[in-house]
């Protein structure tokens, strides 16, 4: 089977996030991709504990095409991509597998921990910005074009929230209403 990675905060999920994982899946013919957030000791501020980004992915995952992986959360230590790689590795030995990696990571992945190793891996990097499409020469890399070209972050949509602006149109329906109901993200 072709599996492919998302890594990500998903702190929350945004509109983006689920397009860009439908992109991939009707332009590279996967046969699943999983979302995979990090654990809660990553190193970012105002990050919502896993289960609470789990259960708002999960609201996005209509079909069995787009599932979520939970493999760090039970996991009581920092991961590094690296570590995740490998896990990920064992369990799907018999599979192809592709990471995802926003445009933004790939552009600082040479700081990563274990980089060289980090290259032998194949993967789809997504346009972040609607700036000049960036040049990628090796062969296991592929640089899919954001299709909507939506500048939405987590960030912005936090900031949003704070501000008790509407996110409607940067999230879905489901994950908006788990936020509103949850009251998430309001300080």
């Amino acid at each position: 089977m072709k599996l492919g990675f998302f890594g990500g905060s998903f702190n929350p999920p945004t509109i983006a996030h689920y397009n860009l994982i439908n992109q991939a899946l009707n332009d590279y013919k996967f046969d699943i991709v999983y979302f995979v957030p990090v654990n809660n000791y990553y190193q970012k501020p105002n990050l919502l504990p896993i289960e609470k980004r789990i259960e708002m992915l999960k609201l996005i995952c209509q079909n069995n095409k787009i599932q979520v992986l939970d493999i760090e959360k039970n996991i009581e230590k920092k991961l590094n991509a690296i570590d995740i790689f490998k896990i990920i590795e064992e369990n799907y030995s018999n599979d192809e597998i592709v990471f995802f990696l926003g445009e933004d990571n790939y552009k600082k992945m040479h700081t990563w921990k274990n980089y060289e190793e980090l290259q032998k891996y194949q993967y789809i990097v997504f346009q972040r910005e609607d700036k000049k499409e960036i040049s990628i020469k090796q062969k296991n890399i592929i640089y899919m074009k954001n299709s909507e070209n939506l500048k939405i972050s987590s960030t912005y949509i936090r900031e949003k929230i704070k501000n008790k602006e509407s996110i409607s149109n940067l999230v879905t329906k489901e994950i908006e209403e788990y936020i509103l109901q949850n009251k998430l993200y309001i300080s």
